[in-house]
């Protein structure tokens, strides 16, 4: 399974345009390589790549607290 797998597997979910953190047909226009407004999709894709790579889940976490410190 590659990382845009991944990635389209977790986005895929209902959870998540019932909740509306997707609009409907976004998940099937992410690509892993494409660029997106979207803080639900870049923490996704720095998680799956912390685990894939085998980052320490403390290096994974600060990566991710200073992804969101950055949008605020």
């Amino acid at each position: 399974m590659t990382k845009e797998d991944i990635l389209r597997a977790y986005l895929e979910d209902d959870l998540f345009i019932e909740k509306g953190y997707l609009k409907e047909g976004e998940a099937n226009k992410s690509k892993w390589s494409s660029t997106t407004n979207n803080n639900l999709i870049n923490v996704i894709k720095l998680a799956i790549e912390g685990e894939l790579t085998k980052e320490s889940p403390n290096v994974t976490e600060k990566k991710i607290n200073t992804l969101m410190n950055r949008q605020s």
